[in-house]
């Protein structure tokens, strides 16, 4: 569990570094908008055909052994970002290490479900998945960095350092079964069609992709782009550092707080006030002026709700799916969350292209969270979650 947890923490790192790096980037590189926005989708495209890819090896070859692989190409792929010599350069790093990352998720998402007690999956994989805006804050700590001479390379060589080290220590410790409580090796793979659409999960696979699409979206538009948001709403560059800091460690902690409720008999109230916190959020954070403190309380709300959508969308998951196929369905929700992750990114940077502002982008994507949060609603009706997960 806490090696899945490191994880999780260095995929938010990333997940994060290049928003925080972006500023930087694009004064060594002189990179366009059109350029920037390219450069930030990069990483959510690799992970959506990785998480894709990946999600269905693992279930031939077994959750650890495609874990420790992609952990190994995140890792170097990372310190590829760090020797990036121009803007050619840098979006084939990125699109290789999200190759990596979407090898990654789906399979320390599996792994821990598979290593918690039944009644205690939920919070347990929420506790992992915590890992990502910790990691998130980890990094948008270090953009603090610029004001004694820290380049955004050491940025890449941190992020790529600690996946080869996790890698090394998993390889060393993890299982090999994909039951790591019970040794009990999967059972025959099924073929996708049946995984995701047999046996009356359709309707369940289709909510769960609409709501890991537009849930991610508007998840990596805010990762990637809040920075750089709050500095066009008026504030410096050290208080965008801080307001992404609030943002992830408002995130990891409230998705813990957040995993409980869902956990209970009222879920589907829970459901409602969170993505209306979203938008509650979303409103607030263009319309608080010039008060730093504000525009951070409004910050940490939006992580709380946004984040912790997410996290309890990737806790919830694998309980629809058995043992034997759960690598290819949490797989594709996964992939299909980061084609909308890509779409969150390109969204701004065309806004932004076209004379947009900070407040067009904060609100434009409100309709993206009422979709995302009516499909969601709308999985609290099916079948295959047990009642305490």
């Amino acid at each position: 569990m806490w090696l899945c947890a490191a994880a999780a923490l260095f995929e938010g790192f990333d997940n994060q570094s290049i928003g925080v790096a972006a500023p930087r980037l694009t004064l060594d590189f002189a990179l366009t908008v059109h350029d920037k926005g390219l450069i930030l989708s990069a990483a959510p495209f690799g992970l959506f055909v990785g998480a894709a890819v990946f999600g269905r090896v693992a279930d031939f070859l077994g959750h650890r052994r495609t874990l420790i692989v992609s952990m190994l190409l995140f890792g170097l792929c990372s310190l590829l970002t760090a020797v990036a010599v121009g803007a050619n350069s840098l979006l084939a790093a990125r699109l290789l290490t999200g190759l990596g990352l979407g090898g990654a998720l789906p399979n320390f998402i599996a792994l821990s479900s598979d290593a918690a007690p039944p009644q205690r999956r939920l919070s347990a994989v929420t506790f992992v998945m915590a890992g990502m805006p910790f990691g998130g804050a980890v990094a948008a700590l270090t953009s603090l960095g610029e004001g004694v001479g820290w380049s955004w390379r050491g940025i890449f060589l941190v992020g790529g350092a600690g996946p080869l080290l996790i890698a090394w220590l998993m390889w060393r410790a993890l299982p090999e079964s994909n039951d790591v409580r019970s040794n009990t090796p999967a059972t025959h793979v099924r073929d996708i069609r049946t995984a995701l659409f047999a046996a009356n999960r359709a309707p369940t696979t289709v909510l769960l992709w609409t709501a890991f699409f537009f849930t991610q979206m508007v998840l990596l538009l805010m990762l990637n782009w809040l920075p750089s948001l709050i500095v066009a709403l008026g504030f410096s560059r050290s208080q965008a550092g801080w307001a992404s800091i609030g943002f992830n460690l408002c995130g990891g902690a409230g998705s813990m707080f957040l995993a409980r409720l869902h956990a209970g008999s009222q879920r589907r109230l829970w459901v409602v006030l969170t993505y209306v916190g979203m938008v509650v959020a979303l409103i607030a954070l263009p319309t608080v002026g010039k008060m730093f403190s504000l525009a951070a309380v409004a910050c940490g709300l939006a992580g709380v709700f946004i984040v912790g959508a997410q996290l309890i969308l990737f806790a919830l998951a694998p309980l629809y799916y058995e043992r034997s196929m759960r690598g290819t369905g949490v797989g594709a929700a996964v992939s299909v969350g980061r084609l909308g992750s890509v779409g969150g990114p390109m969204f701004a940077s065309l806004l932004l292209a076209d004379g947009g502002t900070g407040e067009s982008v904060l609100l434009g994507i409100i309709p993206f969270v009422i979709i995302g949060g009516a499909a969601a609603l709308a999985l609290t009706w099916r079948g295959g979650v047990p009642t305490n997960p």
